[in-house]
C-alpha cells in the first residue's frame, strides 16, 4: 500500500533509470555491489554506515553513487558546497581507496535520471574524517560542542538528537 503513490510514475522513473544505466555502462561502469553494510576503524572510533551502491568504472576506480529521488534543484544543491555535503564523503570514509569518485544519481520522475558528481570526495572525505576525529576528543574530554545540524537529512540520521539544533534549543 506504501507504493500506491508511486505507481503511476514508476514507469516514468524506470525507463528514466534503465536509460540512464545504458549510457552510465557504455561508459565503461560496471556494477560491483549494492547496498553493502561498511564499517571503518579510525583510531578508537568506527564508522558504520550502508551505501547504496559502488561500481567500478573504466580506469579501474571505485564510484560510490547514492540514489536519490528529490528535485534536481536540491540534488544540485547538495554538491555546489563540497565540505557542506556531509553524505558522500561520510560514504567515501567507509572504504580504503584515495582514487575513489561519487556521484548522486537523480531518479527523476518528470526529469530525467542524471549522475550529480562530488568533486574532490577525497579531501571532503579528508576533512570530514579529521573534523569527526577532532569533535570525538573534544567530546572525550568534555569540552561541549555547539549543535550544528538543522535540515531533512538530519530526519534519517540515527544520532538524530545528538547534534540537531531543534533538540538543544528547547
Amino acid at each position: 500500500s506504501e507504493f500506491l503513490p508511486f505507481a503511476a510514475a514508476w514507469p516514468r522513473v524506470r525507463a528514466g533509470y534503465l536509460e540512464w544505466l545504458a549510457a552510465h555502462e557504455a561508459g565503461g561502469a560496471r556494477f560491483e555491489q549494492s547496498e553493502v553494510a561498511r564499517e571503518m576503524p579510525y583510531g578508537a572510533l568506527t564508522l558504520i554506515g550502508r551505501l547504496d551502491r559502488i561500481d567500478r568504472q573504466a580506469d579501474g576506480h571505485s564510484l560510490l553513487i547514492d540514489y536519490k529521488t528529490e528535485p534536481s534543484a536540491t540534488t544540485k544543491a547538495r554538491i555546489k558546497d563540497g565540505p557542506e555535503d556531509t553524505q558522500l564523503a561520510f560514504y567515501a570514509a567507509l572504504m580504503e581507496d584515495d582514487t575513489l569518485a561519487a556521484a548522486y544519481v537523480n531518479l527523476g520522475e518528470k526529469e530525467p535520471t542524471k549522475t550529480y558528481g562530488q568533486p574532490d570526495i577525497v579531501g571532503l572525505r579528508d576533512e570530514l574524517v579529521d573534523s569527526i576525529l577532532t569533535d570525538m576528543a573534544r567530546i572525550a574530554r568534555g569540552a561541549p560542542l555547539p549543535a550544528l545540524g538543522e535540515g531533512k537529512a538530519c530526519d534519517y540520521c540515527a544520532a538524530r538528537g545528538l547534534c540537531r539544533k531543534d533538540y538543544w534549543e528547547s
